[in-house]
C-alpha cells in the first residue's frame, strides 16, 4: 500500500472517517481524550490506554453559532472550536470522554469555562514565563494533576511503566514526523506545502498508534523515492517560503493555497503543526521521573504566549538557513494580540 501525494479528502471527510473509527473503537472498550493545544501531553492519554484526538476548530463552520455566546471580535480559532462543539458540527467532540486544555490566552481560558459545561474538562495552568525558576515545579504539578484527572474520568491507573512506554512510542512518532518535515528540504522539493498539509492532516487523525507509525513510515518512503528519482513537485525557480505563526492544518490553509497558487512553495512550517513541535523529544532516561520528563519537554514549547520567547527566534534563524528560504511568512489570527505583539517585540529584541 502506498500513500498518494495528493490527498483530496476535505477536513469534513477526514473528521467523519475518524469519528466512524472512534465509534468502533469505543464499542471495543477504548476511551477517548480530547486535546486542544501543543501543551496537552499526549503521553498521558496513551499511558491510560486512550486515544488522543485534537478538538481544535479548523473551519469557519460553527463560528456563527459561537457568536451567539462569545464576542464577535474574539479570535476565530477560539470561536471555531467552541461553535463546532456546541452546534454538533464536530463529529468527534461527542465521542471524547474528557478533555485536557491549557491556559495559553484569555480567549481560550474563558471559552473553556463554557466548554466545560459540555464535557469533563481540565484547564492546565500554564506558566507563561517558562524561563522563570518557579515555572517547572508549577508545571510538573499541573501535569500530575492532569494524570489524576484522566485516571478519575476513565477509571484507570496510569503507571510509571505505562508512562515510559508512552514516552518511547510518542517519541518514535515525533522522530518520523521530524524526518518528514526535513524531506521537504531536498532540492528539488518533492512535495508542495499544500499537499504535505493535506496528507499530514489525514495521517494525524488516527485511532491506532502503531498503524499511525506505519503510515508515517510509508509516507517517508514515498518521499525518499521521489527524492532519489529527483521527482520535483515544482520548478526550482519558485521562491522557497518558511511558514510561521498560526497552524496550517487542512481547513485553515487558505493562505498557503494562495501563496503556492501565486508561484511560491512552502518548504518549512514552524509553530503549531510544524517542525519545531516535533524536534524536541521527551527524555527517555529510566532514572528520571516520567512526569518530570514530560513536564520539561512540554514547557519548552515555543508558543507566542511565552514571554520572553527567545528560543523561537533562535529556531527561526536556524530553519531559515537549513531550508535555504527566500522569505518568511508570518500569520496570526484576527484579534490575536498575543501572537502579533509577541512577534514584533521579539523581532525587535533579536534585531
Amino acid at each position: 500500500m502506498t500513500i498518494p501525494f495528493h490527498v483530496k479528502d476535505s477536513i469534513y471527510e477526514i473528521r467523519s472517517d475518524l469519528a466512524t473509527a472512534l465509534v468502533a473503537a469505543k464499542e471495543d472498550g477504548r476511551r477517548v481524550v480530547g486535546t486542544l493545544c501543543s501543551y496537552s501531553p499526549v503521553e498521558l492519554a496513551l499511558a491510560a490506554g486512550a486515544i488522543p484526538v485534537s478538538l481544535c476548530g479548523t473551519t469557519q463552520e460553527g463560528i456563527a453559532k459561537a457568536e451567539e455566546t462569545l464576542p464577535v471580535d474574539l479570535c476565530p480559532k477560539v470561536k471555531s472550536t467552541y461553535g463546532r462543539a456546541v452546534s454538533g458540527a464536530c463529529p468527534i467532540f461527542p465521542l471524547a470522554d474528557c478533555i485536557i486544555a491549557e491556559a495559553t490566552c484569555d480567549g481560550r481560558k474563558k471559552m473553556y469555562e463554557l466548554l466545560a459545561r459540555e464535557k469533563p474538562l481540565l484547564v492546565m495552568d500554564l506558566p507563561q514565563k517558562s524561563e522563570d525558576p518557579d515555572a517547572l515545579p508549577h508545571w510538573v504539578a499541573e501535569v500530575e494533576k492532569s494524570r489524576r484527572f484522566i485516571e478519575q474520568q476513565l477509571k484507570v491507573t496510569i503507571t510509571e511503566d505505562a508512562l515510559r512506554d508512552a514516552i518511547r512510542k510518542w517519541n518514535q512518532v515525533r522522530r518520523l514526523r521530524r524526518d518528514l518535515h526535513y524531506r521537504r528540504n531536498a532540492l528539488p522539493t518533492p512535495i508542495m506545502g499544500v499537499d504535505f498539509v493535506n496528507i499530514m492532516t489525514k495521517l494525524e487523525n488516527f485511532v491506532d498508534v502503531d498503524a499511525h507509525i506505519a503510515a508515517l513510515t510509508r509516507f517517508r518512503d514515498e518521499l525518499d523515492r521521489a527524492i532519489g528519482e529527483k521527482t520535483a513537485a515544482c520548478g526550482d525557480d519558485r521562491p522557497r517560503v518558511l511558514w510561521t505563526g498560526l497552524g496550517a492544518s487542512l481547513g485553515c490553509n487558505k493562505v498557503m493555497e494562495l501563496v503556492e497558487s501565486c508561484g511560491a512553495v512552502v518548504v518549512c512550517q514552524e509553530g503549531c503543526g510544524g517542525l519545531t513541535r516535533v524536534e524536541d523529544l521527551v527524555d527517555e532516561d529510566e532514572a528520571k521521573d516520567p512526569i518530570l520528563a514530560i513536564a520539561e519537554r512540554y514547557l519548552r514549547v515555543t508558543c507566542a504566549c511565552m514571554t520572553p520567547n527567545t528560543q523561537r527566534f533562535t529556531d527561526l534563524q536556524r530553519l531559515i538557513g537549513e531550508f535555504e528560504v527566500d522569505g518568511v511568512l508570518d500569520l496570526t489570527w484576527q484579534f490575536c494580540a498575543r501572537a502579533k505583539v509577541g512577534f514584533l517585540l521579539s523581532s525587535r529584541q533579536s534585531g
